[in-house]
C-alpha cells in the first residue's frame, strides 16, 4: 500500500492542478469559448507543464543530487529556454484563432496588444515554467527528505534493539558464572543446601529462557525473581538475616524490562562484604519505582571499583535507551556503605 502513496499523491497533484485550470477558464475569463477550444487550450497547457515538471523530476534534479550546483542552475535556464521558446508561438498563434471567435477575447487583445508580442510571452511562459520547476524540485527534495529521515529513524530503532539485545547477553552470562561459582562452593563443602541451591538456579534460568522476551515485565515477577537470587546468596552466608530485601507500596501494575534490576544486585555481592548487612530496597509510589541497594564495602574496595564495572555500565547504558530523560540512577558511599539508587518515572 506505501508505494501506491507517492502515485496517488502525484495523480491527486494534477487532478487538482486541471481543476484549477479549468475553474479559471469557465469562472474567471468567460470569453464565450466553444468547449472544443477550452479543452484543447487546456490540454496543450496541461501536457507542456506536465512534460516540465517530470523532466525536471527525473533527469535535472540528478545533477543537483551529484552536488553540481551551478550545472543544474544552467540546465534548468536552457531548458525554460526551450520550454518558453516552444510554447510562445504556440500561445500566440491560438490567441488569434481564438479571437476570431471570442468577441471579448478580441477586445482584450486590442487593449492589449503586447499579448501577441513573443518577448512577452517568452517572460509570461518563462516565469510560469520556473514555477513549475521551483514545485516539482520543492515536492522531489521533500519527499527525499522524508523518505531519508524514515530510513534514519528506522536504523536507530533497529540499532537500539541490537544493543539492547547484547546488553542482556553480557549481563545472563555474568550472572550465571557467578551463581554456578556459588553452586561449586556448596557442593565443594558437602553443604546440605546444594539441591537447594540447584533448584533455585533453574527457577532463574527458566525465568531468563521463558519470560525475559518481552519488552516488559510485572514488577512482581521481577521482584520474584530477585529473591530466588537472595535466597540463592544467602545459603552461603555465614549469617542469612544479614541479607534483606524490603518491599514498600503496592506493586501491581507497574511493569520493568525484564533483568533490568539483576546488576544492582549482582555489584551489591561483587563487592559487598558478606559479614556485614546488605539491604535490598524497593518503594513505589504514585506509580514511581524506587530501588535501592546497600552494603558495605570489602576491605580494599574503593569508590572507583564499586562505581565501575561491566554490569552498572551496561544498567547505565539499558537506561539511556529505554528511559530517556525518565530515570534517575545514583551511587554514593556513606563512610563504608555503598549505596545505590535506580528511580524510574
Amino acid at each position: 500500500m506505501k508505494k501506491h502513496i507517492p502515485l496517488l499523491l502525484h495523480v491527486l497533484l494534477w487532478l487538482a492542478l486541471l481543476g484549477f485550470s479549468l475553474w479559471t477558464h469557465f469562472r474567471i475569463d468567460r470569453l464565450n469559448l466553444p468547449l472544443s477550444w477550452i479543452a484543447m487550450d487546456v490540454g496543450q497547457t496541461f501536457a507542456f507543464h506536465l512534460a516540465l515538471f517530470y523532466f525536471n523530476w527525473f533527469v535535472l534534479l540528478r545533477i543537483l543530487a551529484k552536488g553540481n550546483v551551478l550545472g543544474y542552475a544552467l540546465a534548468v535556464l536552457v531548458t525554460l529556454a526551450v520550454f518558453s521558446g516552444v510554447r510562445s508561438p504556440i500561445e500566440i498563434f491560438q490567441i488569434k484563432q481564438e479571437a476570431t471567435i471570442s468577441t471579448k477575447l478580441a477586445e482584450q487583445v486590442a487593449k492589449h496588444p503586447s499579448m501577441l508580442e513573443y518577448e512577452t510571452q517568452l517572460i509570461q511562459l518563462g516565469v510560469m515554467g520556473l514555477m513549475n520547476i521551483f514545485l516539482s524540485s520543492s515536492l522531489k527534495v521533500t519527499g527525499e527528505y522524508l523518505r531519508n529521515e524514515r530510513r534514519r529513524k528506522e536504523l536507530e530503532l533497529q540499532h537500539t534493539s541490537t544493543e539492547l539485545e547484547l546488553l542482556k547477553a553480557q549481563v545472563n552470562p555474568h550472572f550465571l558464572f557467578n551463581t554456578l561459582n556459588n553452586i561449586y562452593s556448596l557442593a565443594y563443602q558437602n553443604s546440605g543446601h546444594t539441591a537447594d541451591a540447584i533448584l533455585k538456579l533453574s527457577l532463574l534460568l527458566r525465568y531468563q529462557l521463558y519470560e525475559t522476551n518481552t519488552p516488559v515485565v510485572p514488577l512482581e515477577r521481577e521482584l520474584e525473581h530477585v529473591a530466588h537470587l537472595l535466597d540463592l546468596h544467602r545459603l552461603r552466608l555465614t549469617d542469612p538475616t544479614l541479607l534483606s530485601m524490603e518491599v514498600a507500596g503496592n506493586t501491581s501494575g507497574i511493569s520493568v524490562p525484564p533483568m533490568l534490576l539483576m546488576p544492582l544486585v549482582e555489584n551489591m555481592f561483587k563487592h559487598g562484604l558478606t559479614s556485614a548487612p546488605m539491604q535490598v530496597h524497593v518503594c513505589t509510589q504514585n506509580g514511581q519505582l524506587t530501588f535501592t541497594t546497600r552494603n558495605r564495602l570489602k576491605m580494599g574496595t574503593g569508590a572507583k571499583d564499586s562505581f565501575g564495572g561491566i554490569g552498572l555500565q551496561n544498567l547505565r547504558r539499558r537506561l539511556e535507551l529505554l528511559y530517556p530523560n525518565a530515570f534517575t540512577f545514583t551511587t554514593c558511599l556513606e563512610e563504608q556503605d555503598f549505596i545505590a539508587t535506580l528511580t524510574l518515572s
